[in-house]
């Protein structure tokens, strides 16, 4: 009888895991807390300055934060959390294998460079587009294509 090595039993749960899925399933958990620890440290910023005793950053930089903080909370930690979540559903709950992990990381790196891309648009200064009581603004075209 032949033993699949792919697949390991989880001696805690009973679940079986497909071990590609399961490299997935981390490395985008590990992204969306890494997301969200960044949202939270740029929240502090946005606290800081909202707060009229201390007033940290000058009203530019406060968009700037408030957008860096708002697509790392609102976007990125979710769609990795979401991400690992999926991967969670579809391999080990459903007992089956992925069915193309080369693609599935393939999509990992392109979130994370999607991210990083945003990340540093928003970060160099001119795409504070999010958050702001003007119409539309346009934002660098890295923004845009991250």
């Amino acid at each position: 009888m032949s033993v699949n090595r792919m697949f390991r039993t989880c001696p805690s749960s009973g679940l079986v895991f497909h071990e590609p899925a399961e490299k997935l399933m981390r490395w985008n958990a590990v992204a969306a807390v890494v997301s969200l620890l960044v949202g939270g440290i740029l929240a502090l910023g946005v606290v800081l300055t909202r707060w009229q005793a201390v007033h940290l950053l000058p009203p530019d930089m406060f968009y700037q934060v408030l957008t860096a903080h708002g697509i790392n909370m609102l976007v990125f930690w979710i769609i990795f959390f979401e991400m690992a979540v999926l991967y969670f559903a579809s391999s080990t709950l459903l007992r089956t294998r992925l069915a193309t992990p080369n693609m599935a990381w393939a999509g990992f790196w392109l979130m994370v460079l999607g991210a990083l891309m945003n990340n540093y648009a928003v970060l160099r200064g001119d795409s504070s587009v999010m958050f702001t009581a003007y119409a539309p603004m346009g934002a660098h075209p890295i923004f845009y294509l991250g």
